[in-house]
């Protein structure tokens, strides 16, 4: 049934994108000081390899080279909902990392996307959401975040999965509130 919903998803992405060329560009990427959180997880840990996890159009390395002003190594991309990064990677990654991605994700779909994370990982993930409702709508007239939960229920979620020797920092981008990055940390 979850990948059912993951491929009814994926198509209503990929519809909005079209319709919206400015739509999944990346920009929460350079944001609230994620690349230097990125650069301090990966010189902690001693990573070298990264996975974009639900990279958008990628246009945060493409085109604005966001990693490169930061002294991040180019991730491999994925994102289901673009085709140029829609294979999934089957080998492991130091760090694997997911900025504005998981709210978007049907929360039927989320323990499978946990299973894929934790299993290809070898270092630390990082995870940046909104915990709000978005402001774009999907080709279907849903909310744009069809996962709308506060931050405590994803650390309890994301810890249903994790691994013991893994770094988990959540950051939390928005809030009810509208107020930004209010919670986030190690968790």
């Amino acid at each position: 049934m979850s990948k059912e919903i993951f491929n009814k998803y994926i198509k209503l992405y990929q519809e909005k994108i079209i319709k919206s060329p400015n739509y999944a560009v990346g920009k929460e990427f350079g944001k609230h000081d994620t690349p230097n959180i990125i650069l301090d997880l990966m010189k902690k840990t001693n990573s070298k390899t990264l996975l974009d996890y639900g990279c958008g159009q990628g246009k945060q390395y493409t085109e604005w080279k966001i990693h490169e002003k930061h002294n991040l190594p180019l991730p491999r991309l994925y994102d289901p909902a673009v085709p140029s990064y829609s294979v999934i990677p089957t080998e492991s990654f130091d760090g694997i990392i997911s900025t504005d991605v998981f709210e978007h994700i049907p929360e039927e779909v989320i323990p499978m996307t946990l299973e894929y994370i934790f299993s290809h990982v070898k270092r630390f993930v990082y995870v940046k959401l909104a915990t709000n409702l978005a402001q774009h709508k999907l080709p279907n007239g849903e909310n744009a975040h069809c996962t709308v939960k506060g931050y405590d229920w994803w650390k309890e979620k994301i810890n249903e999965f994790r691994c013991d020797n893994i770094l988990v920092y959540l950051h939390e981008s928005q809030t009810d509130d509208g107020r930004a990055g209010i919670k986030r940390g190690l968790i």
